[in-house]
C-alpha cells in the first residue's frame, strides 16, 4: 500500500479500537457534529463507503442521499457486524485507494478523520489530532477547499500557515463556475494561481484548520483565530463545497 492506503487502515485501526468494546448505549449518541447520526450510524457509513466503492455504487458520491442509504440499509446490524463488514471490505479499498483519480483518495481520508473526531467528541476520548489523517486533510481542504473556494470569492489572496505547512489560497479576481473549479481541483488540476501577493495570514493550528473547513466550527470560532486582516470577507470559504460552518461552537 501507499501513503492513502496506509493513512486509511491507520485511521481504520484507531476507530475499531475505539468502539469495538462500547454498549448499545454509547452506540446509540448521537454525534454532536452529525445531529442526525449516531455513532452506530456513523460507522454504517464508514463501511458502507467501502463496500459501494468496492461494488462500483458511486453515483452520488458523498451526497445526503448516497450516504443515508448506506445507513439505512445497516440499521439493524450490530457494531460487531459492522465492524466485521468495514473489516472485510477496507483492506480491498486500502490497496487501490493510491490510485484513485486525483485527490479522490485523500478525499476518503479525509471523510475517514473527520468521523473519527466526530466519533471521539460523542465519546469523550479525543486524540490522534497530529495523525496522517488529520495532515493529509488540512492538505486538502487548503487546496481543495480554500483553494478553490477563495477563487470564487474575488477577495486578496491568503497566506495560511498550519505549523510547518503554508499554502496560498485565492486569486484576488474572481473565477466563474464555482462548482466546476471544485471537482477540477479535486481530480487533480491545481487552484488558479494567485493574481497579487497575499495581502494577509491566518495562523491556524492544522487540526483546527481540518475542522473548521469540515463544518465542525462556528463562525464566531473562525473569527477567533490569528488573522493579520478582517476574516469577515474570507468567512463564506468555510461553507464551500459540501459543508457549512456549525451554529454552536464545537469544543473538543
Amino acid at each position: 500500500m501507499g501513503e492513502i492506503g496506509t493513512t486509511y487502515a491507520e485511521g481504520r485501526a484507531r476507530i475499531t479500537d475505539l468502539v469495538r468494546d462500547i454498549d448499545d448505549a454509547h452506540a446509540e449518541i448521537v454525534v454532536a457534529t452529525c445531529p442526525s447520526w449516531s455513532v452506530h450510524d456513523v460507522l454504517a457509513h464508514l463501511s458502507g463507503v467501502c463496500a459501494d466503492i468496492l461494488g462500483g455504487n458511486i453515483a452520488g458520491v458523498a451526497t445526503d442521499p448516497w450516504t443515508a442509504a448506506q445507513v439505512d440499509a445497516r440499521r439493524d446490524r450490530t457494531v460487531a457486524e459492522l465492524l466485521g463488514e468495514w473489516d472485510e471490505v477496507g483492506p480491498q479499498v486500502e490497496a487501490i485507494a493510491d490510485v484513485f483519480p486525483g485527490r479522490t483518495g485523500r478525499q476518503l481520508v479525509l471523510d475517514l478523520t473527520t468521523h473519527e473526531h466526530d466519533i471521539r467528541l460523542a465519546l469523550g476520548t479525543p486524540g490522534a489530532r497530529d495523525s496522517g489523517g488529520v495532515a493529509i486533510g488540512a492538505e486538502f481542504v487548503a487546496i481543495v477547499g480554500l483553494g478553490s473556494g477563495l477563487a470564487t470569492l474575488g477577495v486578496g489572496p491568503l497566506e495560511i500557515r498550519a505549523g510547518d505547512r503554508t499554502w496560498i489560497a485565492g486569486t484576488g479576481s474572481p473565477v466563474a463556475a464555482p462548482e466546476r473549479l471544485f471537482d477540477d481541483v479535486l481530480l487533480g488540476a491545481d487552484p488558479p494561481a494567485p493574481t497579487t501577493s497575499p495581502v494577509g495570514t491566518l495562523d491556524v493550528d492544522a487540526f483546527e484548520l481540518f475542522r473548521a473547513m469540515t463544518g465542525r466550527r462556528s463562525g464566531r470560532q473562525i473569527r477567533a483565530y490569528d488573522w493579520s486582516v478582517d476574516p469577515a470577507p474570507y468567512l463564506p470559504v468555510f461553507s464551500f463545497g459540501p459543508f457549512t460552518t456549525s451554529p454552536t461552537d464545537i469544543v473538543e
